[in-house]
């Protein structure tokens, strides 16, 4: 019974995406249901993270280790804070075992770029000696303002943790939310990854369509900033020449690159994943992105703030945390 546990008693319950990393998830699902209580193991492609959970619900002190992407750890921290008022314990600390592709926030809490093999007993030590740490999260608010556009919204891709309201749409971010270039990148990938899914079954394949993706959208068009206007924390931006903007709330971006960069004059704060602060970053195409990733440059940093306010003037592709989709214009706040 729960409430007979220890308080030094922490159990774990693993939800695992066998959809992530090739195999390696359905593999994961037989081993930790060797290595623990198989009734602690949850198969997220059986319900989702809800059946888990549930049994969990009346556990004063448990943690939770997640098998996944980022966009997996995403849902399930986007479902807990729909039920928490459900779950004895509240705020239940969350462990990753990496194995998506990018893999950007298990980077930044030191979970590793991605899962290579690893013994379930020597994951299982590395979750019990943990520590634990807090990490902001941020509501976007999506709200196209013409009324043509509504039936375009309703084909928009769903993420597993989006909520859809009756005018807007609201969804939370963990990593970054991106427009233009980066999302356009997001987006080309997901429809090639929509028309043949099986062939989507490691991380070499899925970054060797990016590239492939990433040369068929070189080009110069940097009018970004004549399409959209930014605000942060009720500011005008003064946007440069750019294609894409990238919002961020880790400093880990497109697979562990730094995005950001060094601030050698000393003009902003020092970016934190739990400072209350986003830090607001240009690109100016799909070469700058990738001299990003290989570490030869820097973004172009514009701006932090608390409370963002973008006016999409024109349709943009988009992406949060990874998933994109076609916006119409329209008002977004973060």
């Amino acid at each position: 019974q729960p409430e007979q546990m220890p308080r030094s008693c922490h159990p774990l319950l693993v939800l695992i995406n066998p959809r992530s990393g090739g195999m390696q998830g359905r593999e994961l699902l037989h081993s930790f249901r060797k290595a623990v209580n198989p009734h602690q193991v949850f198969d997220l492609a059986c319900g989702g993270p809800l059946p888990g959970l549930h049994v969990f619900r009346e556990v004063p002190r448990f943690r939770l280790l997640v098998c996944g992407g980022d966009g997996t750890v995403g849902w399930v921290l986007s479902l807990l804070e729909d039920i928490k008022l459900k779950l004895a314990c509240t705020q239940p600390p969350v462990a990753i075992l990496p194995l998506g592709t990018g893999n950007d926030l298990a980077r930044v809490l030191r979970w590793g770029p991605g899962y290579s093999g690893e013994d379930p007993l020597s994951v299982l030590i590395n979750v019990d000696e943990a520590q634990e740490v807090k990490m902001d999260r941020w509501t976007i608010l999506l709200d196209a303002n013409e009324p043509e556009c509504a039936q375009e919204r309703t084909s928009m891709p769903r993420s597993t943790h989006t909520r859809v309201y009756d005018k807007d749409v609201c969804t939370c971010m963990n990593n970054y939310f991106g427009i233009g270039v980066d999302a356009d990148l997001s987006l080309g990938f997901h429809n090639a990854r929509e028309e043949d899914p099986g062939k989507f079954n490691s991380r070499l394949h899925n970054k060797s369509v990016y590239v492939k993706v990433g040369l068929q959208k070189i080009t110069h068009n940097r009018n970004l900033h004549r399409d959209i206007k930014v605000q942060v924390d009720n500011v005008d931006i003064d946007l440069p020449s750019v294609e894409g903007l990238i919002f961020l709330n880790i400093p880990s971006w497109g697979s562990g690159a730094d995005l950001w960069g060094s601030d050698s004059e000393g003009k902003f704060s020092k970016p934190c994943m739990h400072d209350g602060l986003l830090e607001v970053v240009g690109v100016t195409g799909v070469m700058h992105m990738g001299q990003v990733q290989g570490g030869l440059r820097s973004g172009i940093r514009i701006a932090q703030g608390q409370f963002i306010r973008v006016v999409l003037q024109r349709e943009t592709p988009i992406q949060v945390d990874g998933e994109p989709w076609l916006q119409p214009p329209g008002n977004i706040i973060v």
